[in-house]
């Protein structure tokens, strides 16, 4: 069976063009060992993805080792494509390659409503190596922030500090990450007890842009949908942890959790807040605040470990080169 034939790719520098030509094959050679029948389709596939991620690049090598890094090692991706069981919702399709329609852009902002996963949200919040601070959303339309390139900006970390982001990071630590969610909805958890038996019927749930409440939910439904808001990434993050994924996908899975705890605390401060008598929404702008402050410290907090970690290592391996 001959290679699929090699479309164009433009607006890469040969350097780059050569990165992603060299990752085709190894993924190509996988793919005949272990799903030969389907191999020129998921080619087809992998293409059209990695095309589409970095059509909003500058076309570098840095650019090609950001998409690429995000699927893994070629032979591991061809394995989990190989193992996709048919009857499921997209049999004979490579991880991310996902029909055209479920991402790309409109009117100018790119979209995603594909499943999020754990590698997806690591490699658009974490990736030093990606000179963009805002990358398309995980799900949704617009972006997010590329919390490694804005560490890089603020010269908090460098682009090449670690060989593989948080490999270097003890165990103990990656699976600490999840504390910071966790005490996050205990807190919410613990407001909502002490606040309770003084909650009017009905909570708001929206404020206009002068702080007016424009939408009032019921109390007992506001508070579960905040509890959900908060223990659904909760669990979620948990069960990336307990797969035992990637170091990056783990700690990416508890920043998702912390930012969207940190969310919940913050729409029910917001209720408080208006219930008591006052008006503005302070409170919501300090909680938009917070939310993206946490997972950036975590994931600046946790790189640095890791830094530091590899550099041990990197010494320890010095010293008993040099005492053979």
């Amino acid at each position: 069976m001959n290679a699929p034939e090699r479309q164009p790719v433009s607006a890469l520098t040969p350097e780059a063009a050569a990165l992603v030509e060299t990752y085709f094959t190894r993924v190509h050679g996988a793919l005949l060992v272990s799903a030969a029948g389907e191999c020129e389709e998921a080619m087809l596939d992998l293409r059209a993805y990695v095309m589409e991620e970095l059509s909003g690049g500058a076309g570098t090598p840095a650019d090609v080792t950001r998409v690429l890094s995000g699927l893994g090692s070629p032979e591991a991706l061809a394995a989990q494509y190989s193992a996709t069981t048919p009857g499921s919702d997209d049999p004979g399709r490579l991880p991310g390659s996902d029909s055209g329609r479920l991402y790309g852009r409109v009117l100018g902002m790119p979209y995603d409503v594909r499943v999020p996963d754990s590698g997806r949200i690591a490699s658009r919040w974490w990736n030093p190596l990606d000179p963009r601070v805002f990358v398309p959303r995980v799900f949704g339309l617009g972006w997010d922030v590329n919390f490694g390139s804005l560490a890089v900006k603020l010269r908090l970390v460098r682009p090449d500090d670690e060989d593989e982001p948080f490999a270097a990071v003890p165990d103990r630590v990656v699976t600490a990450t999840l504390l910071l969610p966790l005490v996050l909805a205990g807190v919410l958890a613990a407001l909502v007890a002490i606040t309770w038996t003084g909650l009017p019927p009905s909570l708001p749930a929206h404020w206009n842009a002068v702080g007016v409440a424009d939408q009032f939910w019921d109390g007992s439904a506001l508070v579960a949908f905040l509890a959900l808001m908060s223990l659904a990434p909760l669990l979620f993050a948990g069960w990336v942890h307990s797969r035992r994924r990637a170091a990056l996908n783990r700690v990416a899975a508890s920043a998702l959790a912390t930012l969207m705890a940190t969310l919940a605390l913050t729409q029910y401060v917001q209720a408080l807040f208006y219930i008591g008598g006052e008006r503005g929404i302070v409170p919501t702008f300090a909680g938009l605040a917070l939310g993206l402050l946490l997972p950036f410290v975590l994931f600046v907090v946790i790189s640095r470990i890791g830094r530091a970690a590899e550099q041990r290592r990197d010494l320890d391996g010095s010293k008993k080169r040099r005492s053979m």
